[in-house]
């Protein structure tokens, strides 16, 4: 739904109700938590979460030249997907720079899924539309409005899925894998993936189904984490999004995606760095970054990490300031280059 040039979910209202607060975050209006973002958190970490990702565009491809559009606009890897599988790709506009990332899915011999970044459902429409040659069967059709996308991740998502969603979802999907399913009697889409660094699940569903998923799943006890516990996440896992990492036009090389994307890998004179800072505060977006006294970059994402007891961020550094271990300021607070991702699962 949009209001006054603001966008907001669906399940709006149900969130309300959920107990949800809220923040403006690339132009949508999203749950930020639903009371204690430092206890959802930690629940993403040990357990698992579900969350409301219906901000994502969704768009439906689908007919005999389907794959071959798709290839045109994401690549190889997307137009040659066999049925079932998953696979990350970006969407490049003239000047090779990123003008999505998404998620594309073989859900039938000859349909596709593309979920790709908040407000770029537009764009890549057109980029889309623009690859349909004369003569070509391909439909292509924006059902972002009219469903939403429901997430579970955490280490405990598999079990979560299993025991509250479909129980042969997870046997059957290893990561990026899709498969259509049963939900309650209704029909949904379900992918094994994860933009924050543990496993994970999204449903794509229709309103009415999420709203009774997201009550089933809070109900249950592994409860509903809100943007800021997502965002500190997904910085920690080194993950960019469009908004704010990539809208000041990033190639892939440039954004650390080349190998992600299967794309051949370049030295691009400046990088998307992670940087984790020395103490709690999170500068905003767009700070200049220093390094001896010389403007080299600007930071673009950045949360205060409660695994870490440190802010972390993203940053788009000249490529001669972005080795491990360089010491940056922004905006007065130091901080340092370090890799990517800030977060790793111990192993035991």
């Amino acid at each position: 739904m949009t209001e006054a040039g603001i966008n907001r979910l669906a399940l709006h209202a149900v969130h309300e109700a959920l107990g949800a607060t809220f923040r403006m975050r690339g132009g949508w209006r999203l749950p930020e938590s639903y009371g204690d973002s430092e206890d959802e958190y930690a629940r993403l970490r040990s357990n698992a979460v579900a969350f409301d990702r219906s901000d994502r565009t969704r768009l439906l491809v689908s007919g005999t030249d389907a794959g071959t559009v798709l290839g045109m606009v994401f690549g190889d890897a997307a137009g040659e997907l066999e049925e079932g599988r998953a696979v990350r790709a970006a969407a490049l506009d003239s000047r090779g720079r990123i003008a999505d990332l998404a998620l594309v899915a073989r859900t039938g011999g000859i349909a596709y899924i593309v979920m790709g970044e908040p407000r770029r459902g537009a764009t890549t429409m057109a980029m889309l539309e623009d690859a349909v040659g004369e003569g070509y069967d391909v439909a292509i059709q924006d059902r972002t409005a009219t469903t939403c996308l429901v997430g579970i991740a955490g280490p405990g998502a598999a079990e979560a899925a299993a025991r509250h969603v479909n129980e042969d979802l997870p046997p059957r999907l290893p990561s990026m894998h899709a498969s259509p399913f049963e939900f309650h009697g209704y029909r949904a889409l379900g992918v094994r993936t994860s933009s924050v660094g543990e496993d994970g699940f999204e449903f794509m569903v229709a309103p009415p189904v999420a709203e009774h998923l997201l009550g089933l799943l809070q109900g249950s006890g592994v409860g509903l984490a809100g943007a800021g516990a997502q965002e500190i996440a997904r910085i920690e896992a080194g993950v960019p999004a469009f908004t704010p990492d990539l809208e000041t036009g990033l190639t892939p090389a440039e954004a650390g995606l080349s190998e992600v994307l299967g794309l051949p890998t370049e030295e691009p004179t400046r990088v998307l760095s992670a940087l984790l800072f020395e103490g709690s505060e999170a500068p905003p977006v767009g700070t200049p970054a220093l390094a001896d006294e010389q403007v080299v970059g600007e930071l673009r994402s950045c949360a205060f990490s409660f695994a870490l007891d440190a802010a972390a961020g993203l940053a788009i550094l000249n490529r001669n300031r972005s080795h491990l271990g360089t010491a940056i300021s922004v905006g007065g607070a130091r901080a340092l280059v370090a890799q990517r991702p800030l977060y790793r699962r111990r192993k035991t």
